[in-house]
């Protein structure tokens, strides 16, 4: 079982000064990245775009998606009144030390993306198509550095895939060992996402494989957030970690990830809408004269 394995978060050592610790959590974030970028790579091959220019904007989107992913996690505390944290500029970028917010970082890296494939005159929606399927697979394999961080996990269970959680890696709702003794099993909430994001991204590589010169450029991104959006607003409710707007059980970045699943929706009946093209042709359709009638 799952809740047996314990794994050393750091995967080795840097002999450098006192020594720079690499973390299993990096490792496989960055596997994760690389087996997208190598599906987004031949995919915008095969849409005939331009794959230097995926590349050159690949290092953009990507450093200033975890900056944007730091800021909003840096947020969603100070809004939370836990911003004490963050004394200095240091603990405000030092992603290492945790804490960021995938969701906050897609939005900024998919605003960055954007300004800059219309800046070098490409077309958004054929590069917004690859990035959705290559964000999933590129999530589903980073989230299982939460499995060895202890984190990410749900509120308690009796489900025998439950996770048992060390003391000190519990949430503060769940420190009293009294109430929760050290057998008290967890959701493994990664692992429902991980599943969730892994499907989504064999979905929509099939799809796209079957309907890459049928649909419109835009409708497999529109999908992606459908898919995205949705999973992740129902799984807010198994993350007690994350910060709730006042007492109630509503979360920010619920409300994130469902404006993402209802901007995919809108993506998709936008980008395949005709209607706006059929009224055209009724306003330019030249009116035929009425036959005269015969006295």
């Amino acid at each position: 079982m799952l809740d047996g394995i314990q794994i050393d978060p750091v995967a080795f050592t840097i002999p450098i000064g006192d020594g720079f610790p690499i973390y299993w959590y990096g490792i496989l974030v960055t596997i994760g990245i690389a087996v997208g970028v190598w599906w987004a790579a031949r995919e915008i091959a095969k849409r005939n775009q331009n794959v230097d220019e995926f590349f050159n904007g690949l290092i953009l989107v990507i450093f200033s998606g975890y900056a944007f992913a730091r800021l909003t996690y840096v947020t969603m505390e100070s809004l939370a009144g836990r911003g004490a944290q963050f004394e200095t500029f240091w603990d405000l970028i030092n992603i290492r030390s945790g804490g960021i917010n995938i969701l906050g970082g897609f939005i900024g890296a998919a605003l960055v993306g954007w300004i800059f494939v219309r800046a070098r005159g490409l077309n958004f929606w054929h590069y917004a198509d690859v990035a959705g399927p290559a964000v999933l697979i590129a999530q589903a394999i980073g989230r299982w550095g939460n499995f060895i961080n202890q984190e990410l996990y749900g509120p308690p269970t009796t489900r025998p895939w439950g996770l048992l959680i060390d003391a000190e890696h519990r949430l503060p709702q769940y420190a009293d060992l009294t109430q929760f003794p050290l057998t008290t099993r967890f959701h493994p909430t990664f692992l429902y996402e991980s599943i969730w994001l892994l499907l989504g991204f064999v979905v929509l590589v099939a799809l796209n494989s079957r309907n890459r010169d049928k649909w419109r450029a835009g409708t497999l991104f529109g999908l992606f957030l459908i898919w995205w959006g949705a999973g992740r607003a129902v799984l807010e409710f198994f993350r007690p970690d994350q910060v709730t707007i006042g007492d109630s059980a509503i979360t920010y970045s619920f409300l994130l990830a469902l404006g993402l699943a209802i901007a995919g929706v809108w993506v998709v009946m936008r980008r395949n809408n005709r209607r706006a093209e059929v009224f055209s042709r009724r306003r330019h359709r030249p009116v035929k004269p009425k036959p005269r009638r015969e006295a």
